[in-house]
């Protein structure tokens, strides 16, 4: 039943009177205890961020853990996706929105070594030479990590894998590159069907990778969620 409140966040002094903006990130922990990746307008910098907050009762309370992304001059950060490396080391991807230019938006990494409490930026993961779109990550089972994204400047599904725990990132490589935008409206200016990616990325038990995301083609031209699988 829900949807319930969480309850305890706009108690606690960096969030108080901040409006929140999560995308789907959480870390269960224990049966009481999960940590969340939000987004979050931090009231005193004026700066949207990525923030993590945890609940240690079930979710009955919410407590403000830490900010993730410092607070940028010129850029924003949000929509965020982590992964648990082991008991204290968290990995999380973001999506870098530079404000007045999209020539320099990017996704970017973030880790944090004591449960959450502290992060540092460890990598540049994909600059993008338009508007940035949010990144999907997952660990895979022979240990490597795997980034996935849209470009929206190509109109492409693409990833990129690491081998040493988002220190750096291997060449990028093709998912999808058949997207077909719709001509463009003449009284809006728009495309109907111009925005694509967002993906999501799980690995099955049998080791194949599937990714899901916004996505049309001349066949299809309806945006719909689309599903790639390959084998790492």
């Amino acid at each position: 039943h829900g949807p319930h409140p969480l309850n305890g966040l706009a108690e606690s002094p960096e969030l108080r009177n901040a409006r929140l903006s999560p995308r789907t990130d959480y870390l269960v922990q224990s049966d009481n205890r999960c940590l969340l990746f939000i987004t979050a307008d931090d009231p005193a910098a004026q700066r949207r961020r990525v923030a993590c907050v945890e609940t240690a009762d079930g979710g009955r309370s919410f407590q403000f853990l830490s900010w993730v992304t410092p607070v940028f001059d010129d850029a924003r950060g949000t929509m965020s996706q982590t992964i648990q490396l082991s008991e204290r080391e968290f990995l999380l991807t973001y999506r870098k929105i530079q404000e007045g230019t999209v020539e320099k938006s990017s996704i970017e990494a973030c880790r944090s070594t004591d449960g959450g409490r502290t992060w540092q930026h460890l990598s540049t993961v994909k600059v993008m030479q338009t508007n940035s779109n949010p990144p999907a990550l997952v660990k895979l089972q022979d240990g490597r990590l795997c980034c996935a994204y849209g470009d929206r400047r190509t109109a492409e599904i693409r990833a990129r894998y690491s081998h040493d725990r988002g220190l750096t990132w291997g060449p990028e490589f093709l998912i999808r590159d058949d997207f077909t935008p719709l001509p463009e409206d003449p009284d809006s200016g728009t495309r109907l069907n111009a925005d694509m990616g967002y993906v999501r990325l799980v690995q099955r038990p049998d080791g194949l990778l599937v990714a899901a995301y916004y996505w049309a083609t001349s066949q299809h031209p309806q945006q719909h969620i689309a599903v790639s699988i390959w084998k790492p």
